[in-house]
């Protein structure tokens, strides 16, 4: 039970961050967009025509990455518990995939419809394209989850 609350927690908390990201400036967001919805914008001259520096992507996830290690870690350890290496890395990465998968059904398909970028290009949020690029980035997530996992289990054995 406590698995399912931490699991809706982290994923409320994820939706958190990605609004306040985006509060002021979608446009940050623009190469998480697949290139069926950034195309036609670009084309509208809705975003510009040049895609956003891929190392701001990287740092923004970067950041996210160990802010989400540190998050598991301090509950793995004083909700769960949990003192030891392999217990916390594999609740970790659950968590994390919970996330992931959330992620990708949720905020990248399902509310797509509703998100202003969809919207303005005239893309519909089940093009088959779109949802190959979302699931892709999905699996990419997947693996970007080990490090995490691994890091949040070493932060339990330290604290």
């Amino acid at each position: 039970m406590i698995f399912f609350i931490e699991c809706l927690v982290a994923c409320i908390f994820f939706t958190l961050m990605i609004r306040l990201a985006t509060w002021k400036q979608q446009v940050a967001f623009t190469n998480d967009y697949p290139p069926v919805v950034t195309d036609k914008l670009r084309d509208k001259g809705l975003i510009a025509p040049k895609p956003p520096a891929r190392k701001k992507d990287y740092i923004r996830k970067a950041v996210a990455m160990v802010v989400f290690a540190l998050l598991f870690a301090l509950v793995l350890r004083h909700v769960n518990g949990l003192d030891s290496f392999l217990p916390a890395a594999l609740t970790a990465y659950g968590l994390w995939l919970v996330v992931d998968w959330y992620d990708f059904a949720v905020m990248d398909v399902l509310l797509a419809p509703f998100d202003k970028f969809y919207r303005l290009s005239g893309v519909s949020a089940f093009e088959p394209s779109a949802v190959k690029f979302h699931f892709i980035h999905s699996v990419y997530g997947m693996v970007l989850g080990l490090p995490v996992a691994v890091v949040a289990g070493l932060l339990v054995t330290l604290l």
